[in-house]
């Protein structure tokens, strides 16, 4: 009788601590992996606006040299808008405001915008919990000095900034893809370690038996 009693909370203390083992797996799981993720996904959105921020700059000097049709430059930004998926607004500098005037749409009307417009260097922040903006300068070179004044009517010098771009990426697809794939490994995890929990109960609970049976029989 006494060993049945003792082989019992022996069964029972093993169930558990597998248990809290489960538990504690899960638990580091929701916070590590969300924090990760979330940081995988902002790192590969900041990847992506740099890049997109290279073409836009690249493909609208080009055009702007070559041609200068506007209508040819928007045409440009759409297909990139279509292909990478983001909302796009061009906001111009105060030398660029003066020499072809100011349009609605494009006024640094924030002050993420203006410390761009002001120190030339690439800024992002979040617009919403799953709204990223990634604003970068526009800076003049010695191509750009063909067609852009100073304030002050002479020629541009390099290294003056012409104007940024405003770059909007919805991350609220990456979002659901990621709690999604939370909660598959959360899922796979409790499952798994669960059943192995249930295997290793039952090969103890029948070893404890069978020791019980042999003792008994001598």
């Amino acid at each position: 009788m006494e060993i049945r009693i003792e082989n019992k909370v022996l069964q029972n203390k093993i169930f558990k601590i597998f248990a809290a083992i489960t538990l504690l797996f899960v638990v580091f799981l929701l916070v590590v992996l969300p924090y990760r993720l979330y940081t995988r996904d902002v790192q590969a959105t900041r990847q992506n606006a740099r890049e997109i921020s290279d073409l836009l700059r690249s493909g609208l000097l080009s055009t702007m040299i070559n041609t200068g049709e506007s209508e040819m430059i928007r045409s440009k930004i759409h297909d990139y808008q279509k292909h990478y998926d983001f909302k796009f607004r061009m906001i111009r500098s105060q030398h660029v405001e003066k020499q072809h005037g100011v349009r609605e749409d494009e006024q640094a009307a924030d002050e993420l915008l203006k410390q761009v417009l002001k120190s030339g260097k690439s800024r992002d922040d979040w617009i919403d919990r799953t709204t990223f903006r990634y604003v970068a300068p526009f800076i003049a070179d010695e191509r750009c000095q063909e067609c852009h004044e100073a304030v002050d009517g002479n020629v541009i010098a390099p290294g003056q900034v012409l104007g940024a771009s405003e770059i909007i990426f919805d991350l609220s697809k990456q979002e659901n893809d990621s709690v999604r794939l939370i909660f598959e490994i959360v899922l796979l995890l409790v499952v798994s370690l669960f059943t192995m929990s249930w295997v290793l109960y039952l090969v103890i609970k029948k070893g404890l038996i069978d020791g019980k049976i042999i003792s008994e029989e001598h």
